[in-house]
């Protein structure tokens, strides 16, 4: 076959839940298919390819995706030609994003649908794009994939697909990640918070993670039991973040909040290793690899009880409102006072997440693309 994906979501360093997933799915695919032939149709140039192969060819095509209007005239007008070169049998848009106005079979792989129950957490013309098109690729692709059931149902009542044209393939979790050993805790500890211990937030800061609620809870535990612990938040800005900087600003707790900034995958590992609980609150989210992650490596976890979330931590988490600060400071005072409780949590988490792998995932996209082509044969 020839395979075309859009690779707009292709890196050399993935930085979210649709880029880890183009990298870890794309390279297994296309190591694991030798004698089919994949076209990896991207808007940059390399520094270094992220996924090699004999059988793999980048083709480029201008200009850079970097807004809405240049993602549909990018799609819309410049890929269709390109697929038709290429005689491809199938296109796939691991963000979704298809064309609408030609006859390859498309596989939209849709992570969720934050931009339909929280439309106001992204910016106007990206969230105006979604709104208007994604019904559209729903109803024009072959398939649509997506990461969760709850996903899956979502799209499938929201956008009146049926849910036989829906595949669901978990993300999955890096073997990468394992539990540290004392004396890794002990440097990190050093390193970042002066030997306290630590809650970890790990994701970017759009207004969809309630960071601010976690600060908020944050600041009713350290005033319920006092400074001991501190507060750190890694990873990087994305979008409409100036309200939780000035709720930072103001915080009686700002002194115990730490910023790393984005991290790498090894230091990553240290930090959940290394945190008393991980606090992952968001108001919405279409699977949330930083739960698992987390629990890879023995962290116990406190996530929200609403979308995606209950059903990746398999109830192996601490369920709380993302709305209520209280009960997320409570939940972050059971697990620095039953220490039973937080061996149990860690136990079940990892247990739960040996449920994922990308090598799982990768399985399942090829899944769908075998139905795909079969049933457009």
């Amino acid at each position: 076959m020839n395979i075309a994906i859009g690779a707009r979501t292709l890196h050399e360093n993935p930085g979210d839940g649709i880029t880890w997933f183009t990298y870890e799915t794309v390279k297994r695919i296309v190591r694991d298919h030798p004698d089919d032939k994949f076209f990896l149709i991207t808007d940059k140039r390399y520094n270094e390819l992220p996924v090699r192969g004999s059988n793999v060819e980048y083709v480029y095509r201008w200009p850079r995706n970097r807004h809405p209007v240049i993602w549909y005239l990018w799609h819309q007008f410049i890929l269709p030609p390109v697929l038709k070169k290429i005689k491809a049998d199938i296109f796939i848009g691991p963000d979704g994003i298809i064309p609408l106005n030609c006859n390859v079979p498309c596989i939209s792989v849709m992570h969720d649908l934050n931009h339909c129950h929280r439309p106001h957490d992204i910016p106007f013309f990206t969230r105006t794009f979604y709104r208007y098109f994604f019904p559209r690729y729903a109803f024009q692709a072959s398939r649509v994939l997506t990461v969760s059931e709850y996903s899956a149902k979502d799209i499938s009542e929201t956008y009146s697909v049926g849910k036989g044209r829906i595949d669901v393939a978990y993300n999955g979790v890096s073997e990468h990640f394992s539990p540290v050993t004392g004396d890794e805790k002990i440097s990190v500890l050093k390193r970042y918070t002066g030997g306290c211990p630590y809650f970890l937030f790990v994701s970017n800061f759009s207004p969809r993670k309630n960071v601010i609620t976690l600060i908020q809870a944050f600041e009713l535990y350290c005033k319920n039991k006092g400074k001991s612990h501190r507060l750190v938040l890694a990873g990087s800005s994305l979008y409409l973040n100036k309200a939780l900087e000035r709720r930072i600003r103001i915080s009686p707790c700002n002194d115990s909040i730490i910023f790393t900034g984005r991290v790498n995958r090894d230091e990553l590992r240290l930090l959940y290793g290394s945190a008393e609980g991980f606090v992952f609150v968001p108001w919405f989210e279409g699977f949330g690899i930083p739960v698992v992650e987390a629990m890879r490596c023995g962290t116990p976890c406190i996530v929200s009880d609403n979308s995606s979330l209950p059903e990746v931590s398999g109830g192996a988490g601490l369920c709380v409102s993302a709305a209520d600060a209280e009960a997320i400071a409570g939940a972050m005072a059971r697990l620095t006072e039953e220490p039973a409780l937080r061996r149990q949590l860690a136990d079940q988490g990892m247990k739960n997440s040996m449920r994922f792998s990308w090598d799982k995932t990768a399985i399942e996209l090829w899944d769908s693309i075998y139905k795909t082509v079969k049933e457009n044969a």
